[in-house]
């Protein structure tokens, strides 16, 4: 391999790795949960910024439900926690998120999950 195409790789590959990714949560992406979830929780690539993230729970007619102030989880590689204010029924619902990490790069996502009971 040439010096430039190991550069460009090596540039390429820093640059990716550098931005926010949503790693997993809980409830899962598509997941059915018996019993409803007392909080969501996201785990990251990276530490987000706690003061621009946003995080909302709505149900599947698009009806907003209340969640408390996000806190993180001081335990290495903890999650950040929404604790669930209002009241979650049985049915789908959604979760969105957006976030800027360290580098000031934004991300956002979003994924559904279901309270079969």
């Amino acid at each position: 391999m040439t010096l430039l195409i190991q550069y460009l790789l090596a540039a390429l590959t820093l640059h990716t790795s550098a931005h926010l990714h949503l790693l997993r949560s809980e409830p899962s992406a598509n997941d059915t949960v018996a019993t409803a979830p007392a909080a969501i929780k996201f785990w990251f690539s990276e530490r987000p910024e706690v003061a621009v993230t946003t995080v909302k729970l709505a149900t599947a007619s698009g009806a907003a439900v209340q969640l408390a102030p996000l806190a993180v989880d001081t335990a290495a590689h903890g999650p950040l926690v929404a604790a669930v204010r209002g009241q979650i029924a049985k049915g789908a619902y959604t979760v969105t998120w957006r976030s800027t990490a360290m580098d000031g790069h934004p991300s956002s996502g979003s994924f559904n999950f279901v309270v079969s009971h």
